[in-house]
């Protein structure tokens, strides 16, 4: 199927499943999409997000691009702006996350596959994050 075609949820888990990390994907997917105007050079800070910050099992990569987005779209660009709108949409993404995965932690997420964290049904239960998610930030931008 072309790329084209694909929904933003299954232009993002594409990306996934293809080799890109969940931040990475969710980035080019929304690129692809022009849900936001990102810059080339944008989509290289979302590469250390993966498996939770390089490997270390910290902050899930799809909920740190998500707020990374989210910033970029009602983010300030001075002090004196108002956070409130931009504080509002990220504890939304947030409460719906937690609702979801009951953590924010990338290892506590995975436990299941702690063991075997570079088998396909990771990589499946991940994608099927990276789908999921991207839907639900599409919503709140």
């Amino acid at each position: 199927m072309k790329q084209e075609s694909l929904t933003l949820s299954e232009l993002a888990k594409d990306y996934y499943m293809q080799g890109y990390n969940c931040a990475e994907s969710i980035f080019h997917a929304v690129k692809d999409k022009v849900i936001l105007e990102l810059p080339e050079e944008i989509l290289k800070m979302t590469t250390g997000f993966r498996a939770g910050i390089v490997g270390m099992g910290c902050i899930c990569g799809v909920l740190a691009s998500c707020v990374m987005l989210l910033s970029l779209k009602y983010g300030r660009k001075n002090k004196e702006e108002s956070v409130k709108l931009l504080n509002e949409k990220i504890k939304n993404f947030y409460k719906i996350f937690i609702d979801k995965y009951k953590s924010a932690c990338c290892r506590v997420i995975t436990r299941k596959f702690r063991e075997n964290f570079d088998s396909i049904e990771r990589k499946q239960f991940c994608a099927e994050i990276v789908s999921t998610m991207i839907g639900e930030l599409a919503k709140i931008l």
